[in-house]
């Protein structure tokens, strides 16, 4: 979004029995998965309905800094509603922690840390403490580089208040080949925290100079004119220093979609000329279980033997959003990552959000949550 030998870590078990479910995960040597729950999406997916075979972990929210330093919980789950998550997580041998801040709030942050940070430790200590939580994912997002000592010092004296928690940090991914990013402060980040995970989803866009991409590609694409993809953004981690152990990649559980004229990737975005493609939707909209049940039955399935990822294409706008090309994740594209990271040696990988991946109804009701366990939790 990180193991540590107080935490018990998945890598020192010897195996974790899933109650109600006959599937043993086998997690010696394995990885983890920590999936998002998000409370602003709770109708999306019951507690009920949490599927834990393929997690690791749970990061519930959203809670929000305040700038004096309390926290605003009424984004989140309500206190019996996050009980239950945590008495579930913790009866399948799960870890569940609190998803602090998110989008947007690099500000509600800073405000935090800068001005009242003995009280925002104390209230990040207390909700874990009362709560049962065991740990936190601090989502400073945007975090601006002006604002990286700032996260360092909080996140060091947040270590030393919770010696025996789980400490998360959800990074930017999005890595552009044309401009190399600086990440060297995350080597600084990685002592304090257990997992460094980069959000390698929603990688496309319609930029200055850019062509149709995907919205998670795992190799590059070899046009400067789509320059992300998983493996660019992970060597540049690797390389500034991040060890690869503490390190993840993202998955979402959604898709993007481009407007007409585009119906495949490498195509001309109004990035590059004013008759192109944009981008017309993504997050929530276009959710994993909207595409199967709106977009998939009449799309044009296709995969990106480059990328390693599919994509839906259609000669006429399509769908409440008219999309003409859609880039999303499959089962097949899960396991290449999965495999990627173990190539890698990576830690593992966070998905935002599990609530986007459950199909009600349907059997399979999480496909790409149960790809996940497979790919990232059992041995082969």
């Amino acid at each position: 979004m990180k193991t540590r030998l107080a935490f018990l870590p998945l890598t020192i078990l010897t195996m974790i029995a899933c109650q109600g479910n006959s599937e043993i995960i086998k997690a010696a040597n394995s990885s983890w998965v920590m999936g998002y729950y998000v409370g602003y999406l709770a109708n999306r997916q019951p507690i009920a309905a949490i599927d834990w075979g393929g997690l690791t972990h749970l990061a519930v929210g959203i809670v929000l800094p305040k700038n004096d330093g309390s926290l605003d919980m009424g984004s989140a789950f309500d206190a019996t509603k996050r009980a239950q998550i945590i008495q579930n997580g913790h009866a399948k041998g799960r870890k569940v922690l609190a998803m602090i801040g998110g989008e947007n709030t690099g500000s509600q942050w800073l405000e935090a840390s800068s001005k009242n940070r003995a009280n925002f430790i104390s209230s990040l200590k207390k909700l874990v403490t009362n709560e049962g939580f065991d740990g936190l994912d601090l989502d400073w997002e945007p975090l601006e580089t002006v604002q990286q000592p700032e996260l360092l010092s909080l996140t060091k004296e947040l270590r030393a208040a919770l010696p025996n928690a789980i400490l998360t940090f959800p990074a930017d991914g999005a890595d552009n080949a044309n401009f190399p990013a600086d990440r060297k402060f995350f080597a600084q980040l990685a002592p304090y925290v257990d997992q460094i995970n980069a959000m390698t989803y929603g990688m496309s866009g319609a930029y200055d100079g850019w062509k149709t991409w995907h919205s998670s590609p795992l190799y590059p694409s070899g046009d400067s004119a789509a320059p992300t993809s998983i493996e660019l953004t992970v060597n540049g981690y690797l390389k500034a220093g991040v060890p690869a152990a503490k390190l993840g990649i993202g998955i979402g559980f959604y898709g993007q979609c481009y407007s007409a004229p585009a119906t495949k990737p490498l195509e001309d975005t109004i990035g590059r000329n004013p008759n192109g493609a944009k981008i017309i939707a993504g997050d929530n909209d276009l959710s994993y279980a909207n595409i199967v049940r709106q977009y998939k039955p009449l799309g044009t399935k296709n995969w990106d033997a480059t990328a390693r990822v599919p994509y839906l294409s259609f000669p006429l706008p399509n769908g409440v959003k008219g999309c003409t090309y859609l880039t999303y994740e499959n089962e097949q594209s899960i396991l290449e990552k999965a495999k990627f990271v173990k190539d890698k040696g990576l830690g593992g990988a966070i998905i935002w959000n599990i609530n986007e991946g459950y199909i009600s109804g349907a059997t399979p009701a999480n496909p790409l949550l149960d790809a996940a366990r497979r790919g990232f939790l059992e041995r082969p």
